[in-house]
């Protein structure tokens, strides 16, 4: 929201903002100790304080809005993991600097400026006007107050200014654009052919002293992974959810209140004859009553049957309320009274009714109890996280936490660091790539943090026992030995006749005749770029494509194990127009780089000038965590 409000800047500006984000990383690790005396500020560019107020708050939004878009709440750790106070404090600190700098250039910017800007941010614009309301709405949701936002605002304009001067008007030179172009449209045209495992097939199976040659030679690529035993309890809302626990009343009143998403509602086929005025619509009617019928008075406004017919809709399609209320209260084919519509006066008639279609209650009680036990296992969450880890610090075991909240413990005998168990399955485990990746960490008999999983839920684990990594003996993976082997000859005679077929090339012979002898037939391309997407080449065909000139000749190892032989018949690059849109849009990224670099390079620069200091004691206390 508060990007949102900042929307002053120009497009390019912004994503300098962003830009400066990567200067977190230079800062941390500099001075974290003031000069002297307590402070209440959270960092300093030369003169210029981050308080501590202000990193509070803008902080407490980025991670309420980082907690929304990973649909969980985040606990000052899990944000630190994420790195998100060094970027915040990166950013304002990057900003620090350029208002110092702007402050030592004279720069300023005046009253009636800001009230321009402010009042030309589309944000706060309803109707083609600025709406006061609708501004004070949006920084109450900000969490800003007027003044705060007023300054964020002037500082904002005072930046700007020194961004204009730097980088204002900065564009790529064309000679930049230009073979980046080339590279970018050239396209290419190739005749090629698909050597299949099929024709190098049978391939007999290894004898004895093969098969034993080839695991010799190859032991690493069989040997048995480390795997661990592992024990884990998942806390997440399906595992917490009580469907049972969802009473009739309670699961009565919520289809009630949600019916129309069980099937589907009335719908009716209203005719409407709008009138500017109540008046004309009661006189109207007055006709109908006497004999003229509806679609003569709707004749005589101008109106044809298709004007008439607003279409088969149910009441809360309809955009008139009022219009709404009497169509849904009128017996078919008959005209309604006059009615007071939102433009003036109407008159209405049904012509047909198509009554509700809802699924009873008894068909979708379980869905509903299900969804209702769901949102109550999300609200309780949190607390059941923080009582877990209160019985873990009083000696828990995992076993007595599941029992004691209605867990599931889940024991995996045997799992590898790639998530597979002994016979090359895949094992389901809660958000597996994360919690394996601690678990081979972490070792036996080790307490460890909750791990936040997908979905919003926490999993906690033990390593049970470790079985290390071993040479498997040729007895035991004798079938994916020959398997194995068998492959590789495969491949390898592919591949002779593939180099084959391009030295014959090579050697002059025409690729049509060359393919032919070898009862191949040739493929002609359509014509493709770099980034094309030809089923017959695959990404591979394609890139080889670009290998050389007119006339080059190839052979590549396609995904699936077949050889392709391709020649390049034809390639052009077309000639370059600095205005066509592609080449428009590479420039314009090449210069926002540009400028995103300059910038960057200027507040690394003043900083290492001005001086820049953290403390970091004030840093803890912003973020909710102890000193490290």
């Amino acid at each position: 929201m508060l990007d949102a409000l900042r929307r002053g800047a120009t497009t390019w500006v912004a994503k300098i903002l962003l830009g400066l984000l990567v200067l977190s990383f230079a800062i941390w690790g500099i001075a974290d100790v003031f000069r002297g005396g307590q402070t209440r500020a959270v960092a300093e560019v030369g003169d210029t304080e981050i308080d501590l107020p202000a990193f509070q708050s803008t902080y407490q939004r980025e991670l309420q809005a980082l907690s929304r878009q990973i649909g969980q709440p985040l606990t000052a750790d899990m944000a630190a993991q994420f790195g998100l106070p060094q970027r915040v404090l990166g950013r304002m600190m990057a900003e620090a600097t350029l208002t110092e700098s702007a402050r030592r250039l004279g720069l300023g910017v005046s009253d009636q400026t800001v009230a321009t800007t402010i009042a030309a941010d589309p944000s706060f614009i309803t109707g083609g006007q600025f709406n006061r309301a609708q501004f004070q709405q949006l920084l109450r949701q900000a969490g800003l107050t007027e003044v705060q936002y007023l300054a964020d605002q002037r500082e904002l304009t005072i930046r700007q200014q020194v961004f204009e001067g730097l980088v204002g008007g900065l564009r790529v030179p064309t000679a930049l654009v230009e073979p980046i172009a080339r590279f970018r449209n050239e396209v290419r045209t190739v005749d090629y052919v698909v050597l299949e495992r099929a024709a190098v097939e049978p391939i007999a199976p290894p004898t004895e002293d093969e098969r034993t040659a080839y695991f010799e030679e190859n032991k690493a690529a069989f040997r048995a992974p480390e795997y661990r035993k592992l024990q884990v309890v998942a806390l997440t809302p399906a595992a917490l959810a009580d469907p049972s626990a969802v009473t009739d009343e309670a699961a009565r009143a919520e289809y009630e209140r949600t019916r129309g998403q069980y099937g589907q509602p009335e719908q009716r086929r209203v005719q409407q004859i709008l009138f500017p005025t109540v008046e004309e619509a009661e006189a109207a009617a007055t006709r109908i009553a006497g004999g003229t019928t509806f679609e003569a008075v709707a004749e005589e406004r101008g109106l044809s049957a298709t004007d008439l017919d607003l279409g088969l809709l149910a009441k809360s399609a309809m955009v008139d309320p009022a219009v709404a209320d009497v169509a849904f209260g009128l017996a078919p084919n008959t005209v309604s009274a006059p009615v007071k519509a939102r433009f003036g006066g109407a008159l209405v008639r049904v012509t047909e009714v198509v009554p509700e279609s809802i699924q009873p209650f008894e068909a979708v009680a379980g869905g509903i109890r299900d969804a209702i036990a769901q949102r109550t296992a999300e609200r309780t969450l949190l607390e059941t996280e923080q009582e877990i880890e209160d019985a873990r610090a009083g000696g828990a075991t995992l076993q007595e936490v599941a029992d004691r909240f209605g867990l599931t413990l889940q024991t995996i005998e045997a799992v590898s660091a790639e998530g597979t168990d002994p016979a090359g399955q895949m094992v389901m485990l809660p958000d597996a790539e994360g919690l394996l990746a601690a678990a081979f960490e972490s070792d036996v008999g080790v307490e460890n943090d909750p791990l936040a999983v997908t979905g919003r839920g926490y999993a906690w684990f033990e390593v049970v026992s470790v079985t290390p990594a071993r040479d498997r003996t040729l007895e035991e993976v004798s079938d994916q030995v020959v398997e194995r082997w068998t492959n590789d000859q495969a491949a390898e005679r592919l591949a002779e006749r593939a180099d084959q077929l391009v030295a014959d090339v090579k050697g002059g012979k025409p690729f049509a005749e060359a393919a032919a002898g070898a009862g191949l037939t040739v493929t002609r391309s359509p014509a493709f770029a770099r980034n094309g997407d030809l089923p017959g080449l695959g990404e591979v065909g394609v890139d080889a494509a670009f290998g050389g000139p007119d006339g080059y000749v190839t052979s590549v190892d396609a995904d699936d194990g077949r050889q392709i032989v391709l020649q390049v018949v034809n390639a052009v690059v077309p000639p370059f127009f600095a205005e066509e849109a592609g080449n428009a849009e590479v420039a314009t990224a090449f210069s926002e780089e540009m400028r995103e670099s300059l910038i960057t390079r200027y507040v690394d620069g003043l900083q290492a000038s001005l001086g820049v200091a953290v403390n970091q004691q004030a840093l803890d206390l912003a973020i909710g965590v102890s000193g490290r």
